[in-house]
């Protein structure tokens, strides 16, 4: 018997050790990571930044600092993803239908449009069966407001679970950055060092030669665009919607503009029909910079939140 108790007792150290270390990574994902899983354990939100990851570095604090002067009960939070996961679709619709508080009733939600995100695949129909999106965390993920959401972190988490616990013992060697989703869903990256100016401008060539590519291998969907509208007109039973396309760089701007030369027209069509403003930021001089063509740099993205919060509070 007393032989019994001791293989029990081991037992149960094997059991629950093993489960306390993954318990505890856990707790370390959800408070410091660079995927998307702080935005699916966080509560149901007021107002929305939604769109692709070109707006998911939109700082949420800067525009609640701007915009509460007049609009007191706005709080921001980030749910911009990646054009990949994010393009407007059944999916992004239903994800935003959870993730928004059903209470509110003086929301601001700023909706980033880009080509990209109102695309298909061009050898697939353009059906909701064959998005893209379908296989990704947010069309996956059933479940956005739950701590822990251990829907997402078996469908959807690219990564080992201790992979938050491993990093905290054993930091990367040399990184060119550290990224983190903040508590109010911003996409946060710390340029800790830079490739040289020859090797930046040639990383970036590459990169807008794979954009090029990407873009001919879609073609303009009208059912997205109708998914937009149905997005509008959900959220304006909750507050106003602003539309906007971001600014980026030349390069990648007349490659949008060649695929869709279309776009800004079929935009201004949408905002009338749905009586909200668009702004294209492309459209007027700025001094804004690109880290790689398409995503402002961290002191411009807070210039650029901070003209967006003044947009707002005059409109």
């Amino acid at each position: 018997m007393h032989s019994f108790r001791k293989s029990i007792l081991k037992l149960s150290l094997f059991s629950v050790l093993p489960l306390l270390v993954i318990g505890y990574a856990i707790f370390l994902t959800g408070k410091q990571t660079d995927d998307f899983y702080k935005r699916f354990i966080s509560k149901q939100q007021h107002s929305l930044i939604l769109g692709s990851s070109r707006g998911s570095g939109i700082n949420p604090a800067i525009l609640d600092q701007i915009i509460q002067l007049k609009h007191p009960n706005v709080k921001f939070y980030n749910y911009a993803f990646t054009w990949g996961h994010s393009p407007y679709g059944p999916k992004y619709l239903e994800s935003i239908q959870k993730k928004l508080d059903p209470k509110t009733k003086d929301g601001i939600f700023v909706v980033i449009v880009e080509p990209t995100a109102l695309m298909v695949t061009r050898s697939k129909p353009d059906s909701p069966q064959y998005y893209f999106e379908n296989d990704k965390s947010v069309a996956k993920t059933s479940f956005v407001n739950i701590n822990p959401n251990l829907e997402y972190l078996m469908e959807s988490y690219d990564y080992s679970l201790t992979r938050a616990l491993n990093l905290k013992i054993l930091p990367p060697n040399n990184p060119m950055a550290e990224v983190e989703v903040l508590d109010n869903g911003k996409m946060e990256v710390k340029m800790i060092k830079d490739y040289s100016p020859e090797k930046r401008a040639e990383e970036n060539k590459r990169k807008m030669a794979e954009f090029q590519k990407r873009i001919e291998d879609l073609k303009w969907s009208e059912k997205r665009l109708k998914y937009l509208g149905e997005t509008i007109t959900f959220l304006q039973k909750y507050g106003k919607v602003i539309l906007l396309r971001m600014p980026i760089n030349r390069v990648p701007y007349q490659i949008e503009e060649s695929a869709v030369p279309f776009f800004d027209s079929k935009m201004e069509e949408l905002s009338a029909q749905y009586k909200v403003n668009y702004t294209n930021f492309n459209r007027t001089p700025n001094d804004y910079k690109c880290i790689d063509e398409v995503h402002l740099s961290n002191q411009s993205m807070t210039e650029f939140s901070r003209e967006l919060g003044e947009k707002i509070v005059s409109e």
